[in-house]
């Protein structure tokens, strides 16, 4: 089993309490420090012996800091020797230029020389709001701009595109991809739709949130889909995204992260939602109509309005715990959603300082790596030409 190190990069001094928290003030220096502070820690993880690293993309949110995960990912290509850089991902369908993203993506695989895994997701709906770009086209646009990114990348000779939302001539990009024919794919998938998209292609998918039995559920019914096309998913087609926390001992593991994963859930997550909500209705958040944007709301993000810890242990995707504990946790999830061969680990959570978070990724890398290394198949690391 490959193990990431996922990072969201959060502003951890906001104040606000809904997208995009317009109520506080950006300070350069604390931002600064933010960046330094989380690549720091994606370097140490490298250091650690993670098999990978995992950025993805967020605009105008002090949920996550990285609206250019490929500018994070070129910066830890040049600092970093052999860790895979996995995209979790690019927001394909917001971009009004894919071939450019595959240009970008090609000189990042090359400076790492040949270590990107790319991933694209649709994507969650402030990214469309704040690109100005109608969700109602994100299955459209994520399709096409899927295939004229491969396209870039393969292409023996100049094409020109002519589709319904992106048109060029004569596309013929240099640099190449390291990796032949281009890195290996992957894109996060819960409904059938983007199962079936997935299934098509022969890509593997990850998910996480819900509980360990729906993940399970999500799998099975990828496995259908692929049999329906004719081959059979192994672990390697399997990750899962969980929230890890590794203390000292189990009895103090849950409070010493309580309070970072309430932030990054109460706070941030569900207020990002609520404010999706209040510009979906039209409008900008306005607190006193805060309940009527809740009442809007999906019940899985109304519900992290209440986030409970104990809740989501039980849920088996919560990973907290001393070492044993969260080694066993591992291989039951393992069990419960049926294999999966990489586990992403959102080891930073919220507004967890450094030092534990160095802390959890050490014991992590020390004393539960070596108990689930061995457990099922190949990860997406395999998958690296």
């Amino acid at each position: 089993m490959d193990t990431f190190f996922f990072h969201l990069m959060p502003y951890r001094a906001v104040e606000g309490d809904a997208y995009p928290f317009a109520s506080d003030a950006w300070d350069p220096e604390t931002g600064a420090r933010y960046y330094h502070e989380y690549l720091g820690q994606l370097e140490y993880a490298a250091e650690l012996g993670f098999d990978g690293l995992g950025f993805n993309e967020h605009h105008f949110s002090a949920y996550g800091l990285m609206p250019s995960p490929v500018v994070v990912a070129s910066y830890l290509a040049g600092r970093t020797d052999d860790v895979a850089l996995g995209f979790f991902g690019n927001v394909l369908p917001v971009r009004a230029n894919p071939v450019r993203l595959a240009e970008e993506l090609a000189m990042v695989d090359n400076i790492s020389e040949g270590r990107v895994i790319s991933g694209f997701p649709r994507g969650i709906t402030t990214e469309y709001l704040a690109y100005n770009v109608p969700q109602s086209e994100s299955r459209s646009r994520m399709a096409e701009a899927w295939d004229l990114v491969e396209r870039t990348w393969t292409a023996e000779e100049p094409f020109d595109h002519d589709g319904e939302h992106f048109q060029f001539e004569n596309v013929y990009a240099w640099p190449r991809p390291y990796q032949q024919p281009h890195p290996p794919l992957w894109m996060p998938a819960s409904s059938e739709e983007s199962l079936r998209f997935a299934a098509e292609r022969e890509l593997p998918i990850g998910t996480g949130g819900g509980t360990a039995e729906m993940i399970g559920e999500t799998f099975d019914r990828y496995r259908e889909l692929a049999e329906e096309y004719g081959w059979t998913p192994t672990d390697e087609h399997f990750t899962v995204l969980s929230q890890v926390y590794v203390g000292e001992e189990t009895s103090t593991a849950t409070a010493e992260v309580a309070d970072h994963l309430e932030f990054l859930f109460e706070r941030l997550f569900a207020g990002v939602h609520v404010g999706a909500q209040a510009q979906l209705m039209g409008e900008l958040y306005d607190p006193a109509r805060r309940e009527a944007y809740v009442a809007e709301m999906e019940p899985y993000t109304r519900a992290m309005l209440d986030y409970d810890v104990e809740d989501s242990l039980e849920s088996g995707t919560l990973l907290v715990g001393g070492p044993e504990d969260v080694a066993a946790r591992i291989e039951e999830l393992y069990d419960v959603v049926g294999g999966f061969g990489t586990l992403v680990g959102q080891f930073h959570v919220g507004s967890l300082p450094d030092d534990l978070t160095r802390a959890s990724l050490r014991r992590y890398a020390e004393e539960v790596a070596p108990a689930v290394d061995g457990i099922g198949g190949d990860g997406l690391t395999s998958r690296l030409r």
